[in-house]
């Protein structure tokens, strides 16, 4: 297994509404989006819940359910990928951060842990036969780690950079693991899935953002929806179709560069960059369409 630390300031290109949900709202160790499925969607730029042959039509299209399934697949695999993380990982990680903790950047573990690990699956994934459904392994693997590693720290600084590089190199250690353990249920999984948004399109409606099928049952759609209304999108009526685009003053981009020591160095409350400010700037529009 290569390790890869990110030595790079964040660099998030998404929806600004959840960067500032993430800045002002109360905090929950899981990335992820429980009431969604787990799933993590700071990047999404538009969410729809379909219904009828517009719904039907998009859950026969390929490469919809790599998201959802990697997600659930990961949890699955947790069981038989139990790997420690490697010293040389953590120490390495640990080290940057700290120097950064004496520079006063304040370390938050649920906020940059995914951010340190997901940088090493594009060369954990390099050469897979199937790059798409690779890195959504990968990057559910970083997910839920950091969700687990995360999920309470007790102290300052010292405290957060220890846990989210534990987090970050815990998931790269089990990466090989977990996508060959993944890959093995994966076909599987998407039919399943499939057959799920199938019978959606003739309920209440199948959910989608940016193309990839959400799976949550019927029954918890409306919490994923109130879900998605707490990170800054209007009230959504699930009886129709509608197109959610979220949006602000940087036009779904935010580049925030700057050096320092990888993104369990990153200060999510605007020591580094200006995240306070950006995420302010950033505030969601909705545009509504009903069919007619």
């Amino acid at each position: 297994m290569q390790y890869v630390q990110n030595r790079s300031f964040l660099r998030l290109l998404g929806a600004p509404a959840l960067l500032a949900a993430t800045t002002l709202l109360p905090q929950t160790a899981a990335a992820g989006i429980p009431e969604c499925g787990g799933i993590r969607l700071e990047t999404a730029g538009s969410c729809t819940i379909k219904g009828s042959v517009d719904c039907t039509a998009n859950c026969d299209e390929l490469g919809i359910y790599k998201k959802s399934c990697a997600t659930q697949l990961h949890n699955v695999c947790r069981e038989e990928c139990t790997l420690l993380a490697d010293p040389m990982c953590t120490g390495g990680c640990t080290e940057s951060c700290l120097e950064s903790c004496d520079l006063g950047v304040n370390v938050i573990c649920q906020h940059n842990c995914f951010g340190e690990c997901v940088g090493s699956c594009e060369a954990s994934c390099e050469g897979a036969t199937d790059q798409v459904q690779c890195m959504a392994s990968c990057e559910a693997t970083c997910d839920g780690e950091c969700d687990v590693q995360c999920a309470v720290v007790d102290g300052g600084c010292v405290e957060h950079c220890i846990e989210c590089c534990g987090g970050s190199c815990t998931a790269q250690a089990n990466m090989d693991c977990q996508t060959t353990c993944q890959d093995e249920e994966f076909e599987t999984c998407e039919y399943d899935l499939k057959v799920d948004c199938m019978a959606q399109c003739s309920g209440e409606g199948a959910l989608f953002c940016d193309g990839e099928y959400i799976a949550v049952t019927e029954a918890d759609l409306t919490a994923c929806v109130n879900a998605l209304i707490a990170i800054g999108v209007e009230a959504i009526d699930l009886t129709v179709d509608v197109d959610v685009d979220v949006d602000g003053d940087s036009k779904g981009d935010i580049d925030i560069d700057g050096s320092g020591g990888g993104f369990c160095t990153f200060d999510p409350t605007g020591g580094a960059g200006g995240w306070g400010l950006a995420a302010l700037l950033g505030l969601a529009w909705v545009r509504r369409r009903r069919h007619s």
